[in-house]
C-alpha cells in the first residue's frame, strides 16, 4: 500500500495553512516512525527555507525530508504525478503544501491526487469567502476521483480561533463541499509561530490539555488511523 498523501490547501494568505503543516509533520516525526515527505508546492517555499536554513543550523538533527515542487515548469501536472508516483514507495505520509490558487491546474491535480484535504478556517470575511469558494470546488474533483475509484476526505480545522460571533458562525461550514470539521480549534498562539520546525515538537506530548495535543490525537484518529 503506497502513501497517504494530505493536502494543506487554502486560498488566502495568513489562513495559517503551511504553519499548521509544518506543526503537524513535525509532530509525527517526533511521536511515530512514519516516514514523511513534505512537498513545498506554496511560492512562498516557506518550508523549504526553514529546511534548508535548520539543516545549515543542527547538521546532525533527524529532519522530515522536504522536496520544493515548481508548478511554472512545462507539463506541471504529469511532473507533479510522477513526482507523488516516486514517493509513494518510499515514504508513508506524503504532506502537499498546495498553492493558494483557485482556478489554476496546481490546485486541482494536487487534490485529485490527495487522500485527504485539510482545510484551516479562519473568521474574517475575506477569509470565509475565499473557503467558501475553495470548498465549492470540491464536489468537481472528488466526482473525477471517483471516478478512477478513489475516494477524498475533507476535513476543516478552525484556526486562530477566538471567543468572538463571528468564531461561531464557522460551524455553519460544515458539510459544505462535504467538509467534516475538526471537534478540536487552534487558538491564534504567537508560540505557533515561533516553534515551527523541520525537526522538533511544538510541544510536551505527554500534555493532554494542551489544545495542540487534542488537535493531534484527532489528526491521527480521523486521517491516520
Amino acid at each position: 500500500m503506497g502513501a497517504k498523501i494530505i493536502s494543506f490547501a487554502t486560498q488566502k494568505g495568513g489562513s495559517g495553512k503551511t504553519t499548521l503543516l509544518m506543526l503537524t509533520a513535525a509532530a509525527i516525526h517526533n511521536r511515530t516512525d512514519k516516514k514523511i515527505l513534505v512537498i513545498d508546492s506554496d511560492p512562498q517555499r516557506s518550508v523549504k527555507d526553514m529546511y534548508k536554513y535548520e539543516q545549515e543550523l543542527y547538521p546532525n538533527a533527524r529532519q522530515y525530508d522536504v522536496f520544493a515542487f515548481n508548478w511554472q515548469q512545462p507539463n506541471p501536472e504529469v511532473n507533479f504525478q510522477k513526482t507523488i508516483q516516486l514517493a509513494e514507495n518510499k515514504y508513508d505520509i506524503i504532506f502537499n503544501d498546495v498553492p493558494g490558487k483557485i482556478h489554476g491546474k496546481e490546485v486541482y491535480y494536487s487534490i485529485l491526487i490527495s487522500d485527504i484535504v485539510i482545510v484551516p478556517i479562519v473568521a474574517s470575511s475575506l477569509d470565509l469567502s475565499a473557503t467558501v469558494d475553495f470548498l465549492k470546488t470540491i464536489p468537481e474533483v472528488r466526482k473525477d476521483k471517483e471516478k478512477l475509484g478513489y475516494k477524498l476526505d475533507v476535513y476543516g480545522v478552525i484556526n486562530k480561533k477566538d471567543n468572538t460571533i463571528e468564531h461561531q458562525k464557522l460551524y455553519e461550514l460544515a458539510g459544505l463541499g462535504g467538509m467534516e470539521l475538526f471537534y478540536s480549534p487552534i487558538s491564534n498562539k504567537v508560540r505557533y509561530k515561533r516553534v515551527i520546525s523541520t525537526i522538533y515538537d511544538v510541544t510536551d506530548p505527554n500534555d493532554p490539555n494542551d489544545e495542540f495535543n487534542k488537535y493531534f490525537d484527532e489528526f491521527m484518529i480521523k486521517c491516520l488511523s
